[in-house]
């Protein structure tokens, strides 16, 4: 049972921190200061991002 629900999970929240990261970049991209660091952030999720639909993680 646990070593289910950690398989389940390393599959799982990959994806779902890509997430809440996202999200927390495009509030940073907003502030002037750290609008760069959150662009090439924003970059570097987005190639994640591919990686994980080639991979058929991300829908």
């Amino acid at each position: 049972m646990a070593a289910d629900l950690e398989a389940l999970l390393r599959v799982a929240l990959p994806p779902l921190k890509l997430t809440r990261r996202e999200r927390y970049l495009k509030l940073r991209r907003c502030d002037p200061v750290a609008a760069t660091v959150a662009a090439e952030e924003l970059a570097t999720v987005e190639r994640i991002r591919g990686r994980l639909a080639r991979q058929g993680w991300w829908n």
